[in-house]
């Protein structure tokens, strides 16, 4: 079980890692967009899981998807300062460690299972989105790390 301030520091972070993880969707999905929703390329089976009614449930409320990724942050915030504590190296190396770990959980089966095989995407497009999330939850990962480094008091005291 976490202690009551690394409980507090995962809180803290993981709302940030939330926040970076909307920014970093916008900011590597939405330049991929002009490929990744082109119907040359794309499979019309996924370009209609968008488009048919009903479409998705962000799309009739937009706040799902902010409090959705903020909730995600603090679960995955939570879950770095459980396990980060005996990590060695710099916040910044422990964040890229953390965003890479939950890449690898993610991203493999979400991709295949979902979008290659259900939505029928091309394996091209399926690799354009994982480098759109690697790169993603490297930022998230590199948030949390930051954020939480930044709350630890032994870390507080070196940088004052």
């Amino acid at each position: 079980m976490l202690r009551s301030s690394s409980w507090v520091r995962g809180l803290i972070a993981g709302l940030a890692g939330g926040v970076a993880w909307l920014g970093g969707t916008f900011l590597f999905f939405a330049p991929a967009q002009a490929i990744l929703g082109d119907p040359a390329r794309q499979s019309a089976k996924l370009l209609a899981a968008f488009a048919d009614e009903p479409g998705p449930r962000a799309t009739q409320a937009p706040w799902l998807l902010a409090v959705g990724l903020l909730s995600v942050g603090v679960l995955w915030g939570w879950v770095y300062a459980w396990l980060s504590g005996p990590w060695s190296g710099s916040w910044w190396k422990r964040g890229l460690r953390f965003g890479v770990v939950g890449w690898v959980l993610m991203v493999p089966w979400f991709e295949f299972y979902l979008p290659w095989n259900v939505l029928w995407e091309p394996a091209a497009l399926v690799a354009l989105e994982f480098v759109c999330w690697a790169l993603v939850l490297l930022v998230v990962g590199l948030v949390i790390a930051g954020v939480e480094a930044a709350l630890r008091p032994e870390t507080r005291r070196t940088i004052a």
